[in-house]
């Protein structure tokens, strides 16, 4: 005898019934894998570090263009500060040009007593050119990012608002040094 459509619509079903019954998606790998990564995000998280950075409020290094000034100015120009303060791997220089005397400070190290004394010298030349609020941060290629931070925060703390962050010029070797060059 032959089946009919209907015993055979039903006998499919049948088949199908235990493969459909809970719906048909499992849960449980999808469940695992939104754990694991609920705990590996919560391992990595490295909230206490975002929350202790600082921002810093950076400007281009200050450039000096200088006008055409009337042939009738009675007023002496004004005399800008340029300070700069060097981060080497060996510690820390302070070199400003105010007043046509120049003055330089080396500080050795990069430990907070270093970092102490660098906020001193910084306050100290803000409290003598109270108009100057720049400074110039210039790190060397081989100093920590932590270190330069540290720098950034001092000069901060010291009242400086227009903190600028410089590089030094890489040294280049010149091709009439290179071997084969003319």
């Amino acid at each position: 005898m032959a089946e009919s459509r209907f015993h055979k619509i039903k006998q499919r079903r049948s088949e199908r019934a235990p493969l459909t019954a809970h719906g048909g998606l499992n849960l449980v790998p999808l469940v695992d894998i939104l754990t694991s990564i609920v705990f590996f995000s919560l391992a990595t998280y490295t909230g206490v570090a975002l929350a202790a950075m600082t921002a810093f409020d950076l400007s281009l290094p200050p450039t000096v263009i200088t006008a055409p000034q009337p042939k009738n100015s009675g007023q002496a120009p004004d005399l800008t500060l340029l300070l700069a303060v060097r981060v080497t791997t060996d510690g820390l220089r302070v070199e400003h040009a105010g007043g046509g005397v120049p003055f330089r400070k080396d500080i050795a190290g990069h430990d907070q007593g270093a970092l102490n004394q660098l906020r001193d010298v910084l306050t100290n030349v803000r409290r003598s050119y109270p108009d100057n609020k720049d400074v110039l941060v210039v790190p060397d290629d081989a100093v920590s990012y932590d270190d330069v931070v540290k720098v950034l925060e001092q000069a901060r703390i010291a009242n400086f608002t227009n903190i600028a962050l410089g590089n030094r010029a890489r040294s280049t070797q010149v091709a009439s040094n290179a071997p084969g060059g003319r």
